[in-house]
């Protein structure tokens, strides 16, 4: 590569409109916003690859102050740098896309920040870190393991994203809130030894405040920390446009609460992944997706030291 074009010069669009109307200069920003408009392993509900543009949109709604974070996204030095040139129907060549266009940031010093698209991306994502030296420990919030080995014929699908993370990268895992998902997946996350997870049923008990200190004890010896989060995660009450709903879920507070404290100095990178916007009446959920990135970026930033 050296010498030649760099990946995103070669695929990414410019966005018509940074996400929170935020556009520092590359050599200001911090954290680089790249939408991916994938969805083509999509089983239930199409429509991710619309979602970029939703949450952009649905973020220039949005006041600036932080809800549980003291401080303002404004001051925060974000990027827009576009969509991701996505290959419709082609997982592998997508992902291979993304890898390259994160790994050009992350050496460049830049946090990705990741629109999807559905859940699949997020291998994209992982595998560029990993090849500018950056093995985080991931932290997820997900109503599904997303751990299976195949599903519906495929071995690179929203439904085994982090099974192909596990075997290719070998990376350690924090699932919160996980509720629904077949006995293999169960297994799989009980025996990997690479594995925890906080079930619904227990963030019941636990609370937020519990949930934090089980990702504070996860991440507790990692030197970079990765944040995805499917918006399925929430209630559909809350966010009813998702690829796959599922009832039982965290409600807007309990979410933009765990949000608010999971910014920390070492995230190397973070996704918001699964909004489907023809299933969102009235863009309710492109609007939450866009207020749980704003909680974690502003938080992620004021643990940084770097405000002011």
């Amino acid at each position: 590569m050296e010498g030649g074009p760099r990946a995103r010069d070669l695929y990414l669009q410019r966005p018509p409109e940074p996400v929170f109307g935020i556009q520092r200069s590359r050599e200001e920003s911090l954290f680089s916003v790249v939408g991916v408009p994938f969805d083509s392993t999509s089983s239930y509900r199409p429509g991710q690859r619309f979602a970029p543009r939703e949450i952009r949109l649905a973020s220039l709604e949005l006041e600036s102050n932080g809800y549980y974070v003291e401080g303002d996204i404004d001051r925060v030095p974000i990027a827009d740098e576009g969509d991701v040139a996505a290959v419709p129907g082609s997982a592998l060549l997508t992902l291979e896309r993304v890898a390259r266009v994160v790994e050009d940031l992350a050496r460049e010093g830049k946090v990705p920040v990741v629109l999807g698209g559905e859940h699949l991306v997020t291998l994209g994502v992982l595998r560029g870190l990993a090849a500018a030296g950056l093995r985080p420990c991931v932290i997820v919030l997900d109503a599904h393991f997303d751990l299976r080995n195949d599903y519906l014929g495929e071995r690179f699908s929203h439904a085994t994203v982090f099974r192909r993370t596990v075997e290719e990268l070998g990376l350690k895992l924090l699932y919160i809130g996980v509720r629904a998902y077949e006995k293999s997946e169960e297994v799989l996350a009980s025996e990997s030894g690479l594995i925890e997870y906080v079930p619904m049923g227990r963030l019941d008990i636990i609370g937020v405040e519990g949930a934090v200190l089980a990702a504070r004890r996860f991440a507790g010896g990692c030197d970079r920390i990765y944040i995805s989060i499917d918006m399925d995660f929430y209630d559909p009450a809350y966010a009813p446009g998702v690829g796959n709903p599922e009832p039982g879920g965290a409600s807007s507070r309990e979410g933009l609460a765990l949000a608010s404290q999971l910014g920390d100095r070492r995230v190397c990178g973070v996704d918001v992944v699964e909004v489907s916007p023809p299933y969102d009446p009235g863009g309710v959920t492109s609007i939450l997706a866009a207020k749980t990135l704003q909680e974690l970026l502003l938080s992620a930033w004021l643990r940084m030291g770097r405000d002011g």
